[in-house]
């Protein structure tokens, strides 16, 4: 139980994971640890596999998503994100005003679905981009820099299912 994410699953600790291999092992270990394996144990077995099985899940979870897998990355190095804490990054915070601003007024567009189409577009590159800085930024222990880019991934996330959600909207 003392296990971090990545050794559950027999991964390396990095920032890119092989998804394939992870959706493998995680079945692997929920059959293994299966409530119903445990059925005819003791008690304090059948506890301790299901507090197994909440960790597999937790894990499984955390490193599906590239966020909260960078954040659980920085946890690991001894960084600490305050859930509030937000970029410094005037120019980004600028970006994300405008980005913002043009989600707004997609329901007004000529073509909304198109306009869609693009600011998704362009904000699934900034993702990437970010994916990026923070890969690099923990592969050279630039722990500071890998922060900014954590809070950077957040904003865009939230932007994501937000361009999400009206798509989800304009399709009703």
């Amino acid at each position: 139980m003392q296990q971090n994410y990545f050794e559950i699953f027999g991964l390396p600790v990095s920032y890119t994971v092989d998804r394939q291999a992870l959706a493998q092992r995680y079945r692997e270990l929920q059959q293994e640890f299966h409530p119903d394996r445990f059925a005819a144990k003791s008690e304090r077995e059948q506890r301790l596999a299901m507090q197994y099985a909440a960790q597999i899940n937790e894990a499984n979870n955390t490193l599906k998503d590239p966020v909260a897998r960078a954040a659980y990355l920085l946890q690991l190095a001894g960084v600490q994100i305050n859930p509030e804490q937000t970029t410094a990054d005037g120019e980004f915070l600028m970006q994300q005003m405008i980005l913002r601003e043009r989600l707004e007024e997609v329901r007004d567009a000529a073509d909304p679905e198109a306009e869609l189409e693009d600011l998704g577009s362009e904000t699934a590159q900034l993702f990437k981009t970010q994916e990026q800085a923070f890969a690099q930024a923990l592969e050279s222990k630039a722990l500071e820099d890998g922060k900014n880019a954590l809070l950077k991934l957040q904003f865009l996330a939230k932007l994501q299912r937000q361009i999400e959600e009206l798509e989800e909207d304009l399709l009703d």
